[in-house]
Order: structure tokens, then C-alpha cells, then sequence
């Protein structure tokens, strides 16, 4: 069995959609839903049924889902076992959000490179419930998330606040309540949304993904709250524009690493550069929200 098939099969369980499954693994849909034919037939059963809510996994594709997760693990332990590069000292494994790569992975990157040439890196693409079990099982050395969730053996530590700022299209026609997107943040966002706007319509499109939010504003000349470190180059190019007087809402990023890891001494240097960088970038942050030249809409923006 192909473990990319596996892979494939992950990605839209999680997801719910294959587009969304072919731009995580950077993939044409059609080889996607192709990985996902080969798998059924080598199965012998429908694993997903699509309907007007996305799409949605069958009985037998529920029941699979575990062993899928468990073979990939296994398999990508058993690479990973013999992935050190000769004439490195060991292998230090990371995951984070994507549009956190230009703001905080890469420089981090380069942090290590300066200060641990020795240590080979190997960056992941995860989900956040899937990568604390790859912690648990030594899978993964770090992940940076959003939403921790509490498991034996594993360190949450508060990184850093990415703030979450309303912005539209530059194009965009009307009041920018008229075509926007609700982002689910979770409950705590979502009380603190309603409060702020509590005459609003509720929005007739929300997603969870930063990444669906950036395409659906930029496709469909549209708004929505999106985290500052996402959507900055947008502005700064002119694509976007902040939405002036519109509350900013903060969303903690945190650290997960375990308690009692391997090589403790590699992991202190990675850690302590991500706190670094981390303290940076929220610095910059907050200059960003006052006294940065980004275009805006309107009077200046107030927290």
C-alpha cells in the first residue's frame, strides 16, 4: 500500500476537501482524487461521500482512519530513524503553521544553522491533534500551534500573541460586512466577535484554515479577520487594507515539546531561539499596529 495514498487520504479526512488536501500536499486535485480511487479500490470500499457540505468519510472510512494514521507513523518513524545526514550530530524535527514561515520558522532556521551547525533540521507539515501524538511518540521534536491540547508528557508554553485584525480586498465594493467570511478561532474568538459586533448578520461563509480566509479575500474581493503575520504582506503590497476602528483580537501561539526529550541540550538551543524570534516578531507586532506605514481604511486602527 502506497503510503502517499495514506497521506492523500489524511489530508482530506481532515480537511473535508480535497482542494484544500491538494494545496497542503502541493498536489493537482485530480492526483489527489486519483491517490483516493487507488486507495478505495485496493480496500474495496467507498471511503468518502461528497455532498453540498464538502466531504465526509462512510463508515468504512471512520473505521480506517485510525489504521491509516497508525501505519503512516510507523512508516515515517522508521525513515526518520535513518534520515541524520553524515556528519551531523542529530536530527531535530519542527512543525508549524505555513504562513508563520516567513515571520518566525525561517529565521529560526537560520538561528540554528548559527548557533547549532551540526544539527540537521527537518521541517513538518502537520495538524495540530495529529502532531501532539507524533510528539507523544517521538515523532516530532517541536510543533508550534495554536490550540493546545493536554497530553501526559508533553510541555505547553505560552510563544507568542498573533494578533488578529480585521481587513478587506482593496477592490472591495460597499461596507466590508457585506461579503465577509467568519474565521473560526475557537469559542473564546467567538464570544469576543459577537460581543463587538452584536447587530451583525451572521456571515453566510466561515472556514477555520488561515489559508481558505487569504484565498477567499483575495478571490472574491472580500473581508474577515485574519492573523496580522498572515495577511502583512498583503497590506504592505496594497492587496489589502485594514478595516480602521475595528477591535484587534489576540490568539496565543504556543510551544509543545516533551517533557523529558532525547537530546535536552539541542532542544534548549531550538527553544531558546524560538522564544527569541518570537519576542521579536511580537514587537514588531505591535509597531505594526501603531505607528507602521500599512494603507488602511479609514481613521487608524484601535486595538
Amino acid at each position: 500500500m502506497d503510503t502517499e495514498n495514506l497521506r492523500s487520504f489524511l489530508e482530506v479526512a481532515t480537511h473535508g476537501s480535497f482542494t484544500v488536501a491538494a494545496s497542503r500536499l502541493n498536489l493537482a486535485q485530480s492526483t489527489v482524487s486519483a491517490r483516493i480511487r487507488g486507495l478505495e479500490e485496493q480496500l474495496g470500499r467507498r471511503l468518502f461521500v461528497r455532498d453540498r457540505d464538502g466531504v465526509t468519510l462512510t463508515p468504512a472510512g471512520r473505521q480506517f482512519l485510525p489504521h491509516a494514521s497508525s501505519i503512516t507513523r510507523t512508516w515515517e518513524q522508521s525513515r526518520q530513524d535513518i534520515a541524520v545526514p553524515d556528519g551531523y550530530e542529530t536530527l531535530l524535527r519542527l512543525t508549524a503553521p505555513a504562513y508563520l514561515w516567513e515571520r518566525l520558522t525561517s529565521p529560526w532556521v537560520a538561528w540554528m544553522r548559527a548557533h547549532r551547525p551540526n544539527v540537521a533540521l527537518r521541517l513538518e507539515g502537520s495538524f495540530p491533534d495529529l502532531a501532539i501524538d507524533q510528539l507523544a511518540e517521538g515523532l516530532l521534536d517541536i510543533c508550534v500551534l495554536y490550540l493546545p491540547r493536554p497530553h501526559p508528557g508533553i510541555v505547553f508554553e505560552p510563544l507568542a500573541i498573533d494578533q488578529v485584525v480585521l481587513v478587506q480586498h482593496a477592490q472591495q465594493q460597499g461596507d466590508w460586512s457585506e461579503n465577509y467570511i467568519m474565521m473560526d478561532w475557537g469559542l473564546e474568538f467567538r464570544i469576543e466577535h459577537d460581543r463587538a459586533f452584536a447587530g451583525m448578520v451572521k456571515p453566510a461563509i466561515s472556514a477555520a484554515l488561515v489559508f481558505i480566509g487569504l484565498q477567499h479575500v483575495l478571490s472574491q474581493r472580500a473581508s474577515a479577520y485574519l492573523p496580522l503575520s498572515a495577511v502583512s504582506p498583503y497590506v504592505e503590497r496594497g492587496e489589502m487594507r485594514l478595516i480602521a476602528d475595528a477591535p484587534v483580537f489576540q490568539r496565543p501561539i504556543y510551544l509543545a515539546y516533551p517533557a523529558n526529550p532525547v537530546s535536552s541540550d539541542v532542544l534548549d538551543v531550538a527553544l531558546s531561539g524560538l522564544r527569541a524570534l518570537a519576542a521579536e516578531w511580537s514587537g514588531d507586532q505591535a509597531l505594526a499596529l501603531t505607528g507602521r506605514p500599512l494603507a488602511m481604511s479609514g481613521r487608524p486602527l484601535i486595538g
